[in-house]
């Protein structure tokens, strides 16, 4: 009872976020997607479902030109695609005692301070996946009933490409540990 309380304000939650990456500008969303990626390392494809990426153009004129901005030769804006990669995580308040009336206590949920490995590993696994001559930029968003985070490459360095990169290799030498057993 006390869940099917808190399931839609939690809902609710992941539209402000949504508002607030501006996924609603954007030209195409794409949720639960199938990811089915093989890695040459791997006698089997690492499967996994996004839970919605989304594409914007940008574009640029001649005074903002810059080496990510392509121009035609007569010096002419340009549209960039940018892909965005959207993970969601929840978190939900714990029970806690039976209180002397019978009913249950509960904890509140917390949004976490910094993102979980196995959630960056996933992440990781989609941006990697997905990329092709696109930049990808990742969002991972935890919620809660009452509020919401954010992580992004802006405010968490382990959501920068490097270490995307690194998170990803993880994952795959974890499914090769698991191969091999």
């Amino acid at each position: 009872e006390r869940y099917q309380e808190t399931i839609p304000q939690t809902i609710q939650q992941g539209y402000l976020a949504f508002e607030k990456i501006g996924i609603q500008n954007s030209n195409k969303v794409v949720a639960e997607d199938s990811i089915n990626h093989i890695d040459d390392r791997l006698s089997l494809p690492i499967v996994g479902r996004t839970d919605a990426h989304f594409t914007t153009n940008k574009v640029f004129n001649a005074a903002e030109q810059s080496v990510a901005a392509p121009f035609d030769d007569h010096g002419q804006s340009s549209v960039l695609s940018d892909l965005s990669v959207v993970e969601l995580k929840t978190s939900w308040s714990r029970p806690g005692r039976v209180r002397k009336d019978g009913t249950m206590s509960f904890a509140s949920a917390k949004l976490p301070s910094t993102p979980n490995i196995n959630h960056l590993q996933q992440l990781a696994f989609y941006c990697f996946s997905l990329r092709k001559q696109m930049k990808v930029s990742p969002y991972l968003i935890y919620l809660t009933e009452g509020d919401f985070i954010i992580f992004t490459e802006k405010n968490c360095a382990d959501l920068e490409p490097q270490n995307l990169k690194n998170y990803y290799e993880q994952l795959v030498a974890n499914c090769m540990r698991k191969e091999r057993l």
